[in-house]
């Protein structure tokens, strides 16, 4: 963890591709969610993706899929955005 955290990156968790989303969105909803339920101190954004990924594509239309990858014209080294949860 501490190397993801080391590394710069240059990746981002979107709600979709070019739609717009309201702001109380099915991706809003679970991305709190998960935040707000995990257990472990530290998440770092790659396995955050995983665990909203179904969900929101099962709960919104046809098309809307969240997305996780590489900002593009951006150099990343590898590295992750890691949440820390405060006790």
């Amino acid at each position: 963890m501490q190397m993801k955290y080391a590394l710069l990156n240059r990746k981002a968790i979107t709600s979709g591709a070019l739609t717009t989303v309201p702001n109380e969105s099915v991706f809003m909803k679970y991305l709190l969610k998960r935040l707000k339920e995990r257990t472990e101190q530290y998440l770092s954004a790659g396995p955050l993706f995983n665990m909203i990924e179904d969900p929101v594509i099962n709960k919104t239309k046809i098309g809307n899929q969240p997305k996780y990858a590489p900002i593009r014209r951006t150099k990343g080294e590898g590295g992750d955005f890691i949440f820390i949860k405060i006790k």
